[in-house]
């Protein structure tokens, strides 16, 4: 079944755009911290490193390339 996309960037306005390009952004940040420290615990603890796809990483840089 293919997924419908109901987000049309064509319709968000320069405004909009800015907002969530400044939200993502921020979104990012907090992700890839949370992921970095998990890492760090992982490597210390001996266990299995984290996926980035735990932590929507690619999810949020998709995003921010569509607005």
């Amino acid at each position: 079944m293919s997924r419908t996309n109901p987000f049309q960037s064509e319709s968000l306005t320069a405004a909009d755009r800015e907002i969530l390009a400044q939200g993502l952004s921020a979104l990012l940040r907090e992700r890839s911290i949370a992921y970095e420290l998990a890492v760090k615990v992982a490597v210390a603890r001996g266990l299995v490193q984290p996926d980035v796809c735990d932590f929507g990483l690619p999810d949020i840089l998709r995003l921010s390339r569509v607005i």
